[in-house]
């Protein structure tokens, strides 16, 4: 059995990492090979104690200042003792058995979503050249040695998958349950910085002319957000 180490980043989110916490807890009668760890940014809302409260079920935790949700990323996977790595942030949650089949890494998870309609959304698996594959939450990653570009504070994950030399070819792992993705956050604010981003790691692995291609459709989307604001 491979031993994955789910790594969970807070930071003043104390709801949202009980909620987390007690679902890996949950997802150990399902998969017993779980090694949990917990880097929290130094929270001053009550995360620090919540952490506390449940530390018998954390097999590795720290609270202190980080340079971001990358940073900390990167301390969870050095302190990590696993062969296969699972970035299952505050606010993301398993939902039912997702983990039982787990044999090998790497492997796809199914994740779902809330979109912005507010629609319940299985979150589908794309071409690596448009951007990551699958969300992080939703991909066991092989335990290797390679960090996170802290210079990219919203798509690092991105290139942390590319650099692994992942696409989205990887096998779908055959799960009764799925992955809940908390879709509110950074990356769904800064809506252009961040495809910006995604372009410029595109060009990086892909070439200019294949990024350009790609960034159509992100281009559209922020015109359907801009006309949807605007009704609103």
């Amino acid at each position: 059995m491979l031993v994955l180490s789910i790594i969970t980043v807070v930071f003043n989110d104390r709801l949202g990492f009980v909620k987390t916490a007690n679902s890996v807890f949950e997802q150990r009668q399902f998969y017993p090979g779980i090694e949990y760890i917990v880097i929290d940014g130094g929270s001053t809302d009550g995360t620090v104690e919540a952490i506390e409260q449940l530390s018998d079920g954390i097999d590795y935790w720290v609270s202190e200042r980080d340079s971001g949700i990358y940073d900390a990323m990167n301390k969870g996977w050095r302190a990590a003792n696993g062969n296969a790595l699972l970035f299952l942030n505050a606010g993301d949650y398993f939902v039912g058995d997702v983990l039982s089949s787990l044999q090998v890494a790497p492997a796809f998870l199914p994740v779902k979503y809330v979109d912005i309609f507010g629609r319940f959304r299985n979150r589908p698996v794309v071409n690596q050249r448009s951007g990551i594959s699958n969300c992080h939450q939703g991909i066991v990653f092989e335990a290797k040695s390679i960090a996170y570009d802290c210079t990219y504070d919203i798509c690092a994950d991105y290139k942390y998958f590319l650099e692994h030399g992942y696409s989205n070819k990887i096998s779908m792992l055959p799960s009764k349950g799925h992955v809940f993705f908390d879709a509110v956050g950074v990356s769904a604010t800064r809506v252009r910085e961040r495809d910006r981003q995604i372009f410029d790691i595109r060009c990086q692995y892909f070439g200019t002319l294949v990024a350009s291609v790609y960034e159509l459709k992100p281009w559209l989307k922020r015109v359907v957000r801009s006309i949807l604001g605007k009704i609103k």
